[in-house]
């Protein structure tokens, strides 16, 4: 199926799917998150093996959008953060379409989500990102801030949106490097 139309299904079924704050979370949401996070703290994982887990969570999260069962904020942020390890423009996208609906439905932690989302999409396009909250690792194994936009938004901006300021991620990627 071309992406384009696959796309557009699925936002279909994302803006079809009822969105309540009275229903429940969902349970099996909440392992794919509790898996997709663990394997990246896992030193014995390899990122072959988390790659393989990304596409298989990415999958099931998709399903459960076209099933409806996607409905709470927390829910929306889970798939948010699933979506946002993709591999494509369209997973980010909806990832930060998931995080903006988990805001709309006041999950608190979606904002940060939201700008994250954000970045990582000015960085699949090889643009600066605006918040910061983007690394990478070169060659060596150092981790470094992505590029940042300078004056896209200001540290107020980006504590307002639950970010830490640029001197504070600057200052995270080289505690990254001395550990």
């Amino acid at each position: 199926m071309p992406i384009k139309l696959f796309t557009l299904l699925m936002l279909g079924a994302l803006l079809s799917a009822p969105i309540s704050v009275s229903a429940e979370d969902n349970p099996e949401l909440q392992r794919l998150f509790d898996a997709d996070q663990n394997a990246r703290r896992d030193p014995n994982m390899s990122w072959d093996e988390i790659d393989t887990l990304d596409e298989a969570n990415r999958a099931e999260v998709l399903a459960m959008l076209a099933r409806g069962e996607i409905k709470t904020g927390l829910d929306y942020f889970q798939a948010a953060v699933i979506m946002q390890h993709g591999e494509s423009a369209e997973d980010i996208r909806l990832a930060h379409s998931f995080a903006t609906l988990s805001s709309q439905l006041g999950y608190d932690r979606a904002t940060w989500m939201q700008a994250a989302s954000w970045d990582r999409l000015l960085m699949y396009f090889e643009q600066p990102q605006w918040y910061g909250t983007q690394f990478t690792i070169d060659d060596d194994g150092q981790w470094h801030l992505y590029e940042v936009q300078e004056g896209a938004v200001s540290d107020e901006q980006r504590a307002e949106w639950r970010v830490p300021s640029l001197s504070e991620s600057k200052e995270r990627a080289r505690q990254r490097n001395e550990g």
